[in-house]
């Protein structure tokens, strides 16, 4: 018997480190609880950091929108598997490739991450933001953003998570038009192997204008499950 559980260990342990090691899957946590958000490719962030071209944008808003997604007058956020490892992107409001064109709202978000992760970001050269980089530990975005009505938008994405990485969000509605931003403006997006970009969750601001949430990259099904095994089998031995 202690063999036939030896040999179950090394098998998982050989499984576990064979599975591929790029993580796949962000657990969100928010007032209303938590969910799983499932990434897929995207063809992004071919320009270097901190540049999130409004061409990489628009080809984020295009995709989403062709699987049936309205992003237009939304925050709409999804993992997405791209050059940079995967990515955490946010999408506020519908960009159409032309840049900021007028402005009907804006957005104040603070968002913290390792330092170990890379970040990119929508109009480097135009909005108000500044990244807060200690010699170790954790950095902070600290942004404002804004869109127009007629086909602008903003984004920034985390790039480069693993497994265990974590990340927080808070919003603040600094709305001055209120129709620029739709009531339930948090549209939360994962991938379906069967159907494809869906969106998982949605929600709004609270009453006082803010919105805050976190999120973790967990492994993906099968690792988690052999991850399971794994202790299971430990704990019996213990017994």
């Amino acid at each position: 018997m202690t063999r036939i559980r030896s040999l179950l260990t090394t098998t998982i342990i050989t499984c576990i480190v064979a599975a591929p090691t790029s993580a796949s899957v962000v657990q969100i946590s928010n007032a209303s609880g938590s969910f799983n958000l499932n990434s897929h490719s995207m063809g992004l962030f071919n320009s270097t950091s901190p540049y999130l071209s409004s061409v990489d944008l628009a080809f984020a808003h295009s995709t989403l929108n062709g699987g049936g997604i309205t992003t237009d007058g939304k925050i709409t956020l999804l993992p997405v598997n791209t050059s940079q490892g995967l990515s955490f992107l946010t999408l506020i409001d519908e960009e159409l490739g032309g840049g900021d064109n007028g402005s009907d709202a804006s957005l104040g978000i603070t968002s913290t991450a390792s330092s170990a992760l890379g970040m990119f970001i929508n109009d480097f050269n135009q909005d108000s933001w500044q990244l807060i980089q200690p010699p170790f530990g954790s950095q902070t975005l600290g942004a404002t953003f804004v869109w127009g009505s007629a086909g602008s938008g903003d984004g920034f994405a985390w790039t480069d998570l693993s497994i265990g990485d974590a990340v927080s969000y808070s919003f603040t509605n600094l709305n001055e038009d209120g129709n620029a931003i739709d009531s339930e403006a948090f549209q939360f997006v994962g991938w379906d192997d069967t159907n494809g970009w869906e969106i998982v969750s949605s929600n709004g601001f609270k009453i006082d204008g803010s919105s805050v949430f976190t999120g973790m990259v967990i492994p993906a099904p099968p690792a988690a499950m052999m991850f399971t095994v794994l202790i299971m089998n430990r704990r019996r031995r213990r017994r």
